[in-house]
């Protein structure tokens, strides 16, 4: 119990440096029903880092649950306004593969693709697998979850492309808080192997609250932060997310 409350008590405290759209994970505690389902979400966003205007994101999820195998597509895109003739735009795709083999222990696959010009990232794609523990779970009430993975990295900026291998060790956490609400949080920490100093950490913290059935709002705080940026690109970008999910 210990541990966990050290888990979670980290999740808390690195939440003001992240999440909304961008998270692999469904946003629901329990698990998914046999079959297809997903979501659609839109929402209003503002930025603080490598832009401080505002945006607009619109993303969703498609899921496909058949005994202990879950398969899933997500993504999104945003829209920035900057002081520019043309305004910037962001996207974001991953795709993921779950098999829970044997009971507390699962495989993983996946693949994700992202660009962000307002980082001078011309396009980075991940490609990985690896093993989700689960360390705790009750049903309706929390879940919490601890991935360990490899990926391969390709990544093309401003005025270089570059390739190499990257850990990840990710923790995610979800709660119910009332009957209606339920809080998302996500840590991820992926050190470049052949140089631990060069690594990103990505965490998110969100809160659901459920309007009906099919629709839910939702706010979140999203941060990704590089410590090795390209020169004149800011260490941390924060996102703050306020939007709305149609479930099907």
């Amino acid at each position: 119990m210990k541990f966990k409350n050290t888990l979670i008590t980290l999740l808390l405290a690195c939440s003001p440096s992240l999440f909304a759209l961008e998270t692999i994970d469904p946003a629901q505690i329990n698990p998914l029903p046999a079959g297809g389902s997903g979501n659609l979400e839109a929402s209003l966003s503002g930025y603080s880092g490598n832009s401080s205007e505002s945006t607009l994101s619109s993303g969703g999820r498609l899921d496909y649950q058949a005994n202990t195998t879950l398969m899933s597509l997500s993504g999104d895109y945003t829209r920035i306004r900057t002081g520019a003739s043309q305004p910037v735009h962001q996207s974001w795709a991953d795709a993921h593969y779950l098999d829970e083999f044997k009971h507390g222990l699962a495989a993983e696959a996946f693949v994700n693709y992202q660009d962000d010009l307002e980082r001078s990232l011309a396009n980075r794609t991940q490609a990985g697998a690896g093993a989700r523990f689960t360390l705790d779970y009750e049903q309706d009430l929390r879940a919490l979850y601890l991935d360990v993975d490899g990926l391969h990295e390709w990544q093309a900026q401003r005025y270089n492309s570059q390739d190499y291998w990257r850990g990840n060790l990710g923790i995610t956490y979800k709660r119910q808080i009332s009957p209606q609400a339920h809080f998302i949080a996500d840590l991820r920490y992926q050190p470049k192997l052949s140089d631990w100093n060069n690594y990103n950490i990505y965490d998110d913290l969100a809160i659901d609250v459920n309007v009906t059935r099919a629709v839910s709002l939702n706010i979140g705080i999203r941060n990704e932060y590089d410590n090795t940026p390209p020169a004149y690109i800011h260490h941390n970008d924060t996102v703050y997310e306020t939007g709305i999910r149609v479930q099907f």
